[in-house]
């Protein structure tokens, strides 16, 4: 399953050019402004992870694989596995890119740019990634097409709603944050911080409860067959 999806996105050309622009963006980024300019290979995530599994299921070509000795949650963690095996792919050949282009381009910039720092950045844009990808993979579950983007944007938009300042409503939000939209500061979490641990625990249980989710709600879904 992991293959098939490798097969499918690297497979589609558009896609490639989309994830070749935003390599080529984010080692400008990394020659122009150092180690921020990396952030902007989180968005590659996106591209990769939307419509996991609705396109699968509106093309028909789930109800094709599934007819096979193939389970369900093999299907769905095989999509998941693909989607990061995917993501890392793209970051080592950004970083690649960045090290040849810096270092030719601008040596001043090398030490930002150092085989250390960009696994470093690479290996924190990855964990990064890898939790909006389980949400994605939760939504694709059961909603059409790239809807799960919406959904995941309205949950981002409704769990940062303003509420005022030291009332019940905020003090629920912050902890709906902290605990389904957890932010780990990962390069805090790597020198044993206490609050950056706490948050990658809750990073961790949060990620489990996503991929949990998806695995029931798809295990009990009845699928259309032929095109929605």
């Amino acid at each position: 399953m992991a293959r098939r999806f490798l097969r499918q996105k690297f497979g589609s050309p558009g896609l490639v050019a989309a994830l070749g622009v935003l390599a080529l963006i984010g080692t400008l980024g990394l020659a122009r402004r150092g180690a921020n300019g990396f952030s902007i290979a989180n968005w590659a995530i996106f591209v990769l992870a939307a419509g996991s599994v609705s396109r699968d299921v509106s093309s028909g070509a789930l109800q094709m694989i599934l007819s096979r000795p193939i389970r369900r949650t093999q299907y769905l963690f095989g999509r998941y596995v693909g989607i990061l095996v995917a993501f890392a792919l793209f970051l080592a050949f950004t970083s690649l890119l960045a090290f040849v282009v810096v270092h030719l381009g601008a040596p001043g910039a090398a030490a930002e740019v150092s085989p250390a720092r960009l696994a470093r950045l690479a290996g924190e844009t990855f964990l990064s990634g890898a939790f909006p990808a389980a949400i994605l993979l939760f939504f694709s579950t059961f909603l059409p097409g790239i809807a799960d983007l919406l959904g995941l944007l309205i949950l981002y938009i409704v769990l940062r709603l303003p509420a005022a300042s030291g009332s019940a409503l905020a003090r629920a939000a912050e902890a709906a944050r902290e605990n389904i939209l957890p932010d780990v500061s990962w390069s805090e979490a790597w020198t044993g911080r206490g609050a950056a641990l706490a948050a990658a625990g809750r990073w961790v249980f949060a990620l489990t409860v996503y991929l949990a989710l998806a695995t029931v709600v798809f295990s009990r879904r009845e699928l259309p067959y032929g095109n929605d």
